[in-house]
């Protein structure tokens, strides 16, 4: 391995270890008591070391927020929803969706979702994940429903999307325990509501 390759390798697992240490004091304590100078104490680093990564606190926002997402599309653009047993692929990628959910994610999807209201950027950010998704949910319509308009799949799957979003906040902050059962059958019913929409959506 080369220095320049080493060199690479240690910067990129410096900023990883700044990214985390960040989500685990937004997370634990929110976005107002972050602080560089906390993030450089609790790493052994100075503040200037820091703010060669991250040079201001948004920024390493944004660095935690686009780690998340890029986790998170991992549920629906890295599932492959079949064709052959729509049913059962769509249940798996709502149930993995769902379940995500129930970790610490759910909390910092909260805590993103304040922040977009707030700061553009953040808002950009959001924007950027959920169109992701949606991509990949309208490209899973064009393969089951060619027959409709485009704008009549491109209405459908923002159905598809909102089914799924309500569905998390349920799990999040609903009535519904989150338990194992609990988030099977939700995602039961969801998947078997989603496939009775593209089936028979006109």
């Amino acid at each position: 391995m080369s220095s320049e390759v080493k060199k690479v390798a240690k910067s990129s697992e410096r900023r990883a270890k700044i990214i985390a240490e960040a989500r685990r004091v937004l997370l634990a304590e929110g976005y107002h008591q972050l602080s560089l100078r906390q993030i450089a104490a609790s790493l052994g680093v100075s503040v200037g070391n820091l703010q060669y990564y991250f040079p201001n606190k948004d920024d390493l926002i944004e660095a935690i927020i686009t780690r998340e997402i890029d986790q998170s599309l991992d549920f629906a653009i890295g599932a492959e929803w079949d064709a052959a047993d729509l049913q059962s692929s769509t249940y798996t990628v709502v149930h993995a969706i769902l379940m995500h959910h129930t970790t610490d994610a759910g909390q910092f999807y909260a805590i993103a979702e304040g922040l977009a209201l707030h700061k553009p950027r953040f808002a950009d950010l959001k924007s950027q994940g959920y169109n992701a998704v949606f991509e990949k949910v309208a490209a899973i319509v064009k393969l089951q429903r060619s027959d409709l308009a485009i704008e009549t799949r491109g209405e459908l799957a923002a159905v598809l999307v909102a089914l799924i979003d309500g569905a998390s906040l349920q799990v999040q902050f609903g009535k519904l325990a989150a338990t194992e059962n609990a988030i099977a059958k939700l995602s039961n019913s969801i998947a078997r509501a989603m496939v009775q929409l593209v089936q028979h959506w006109d």
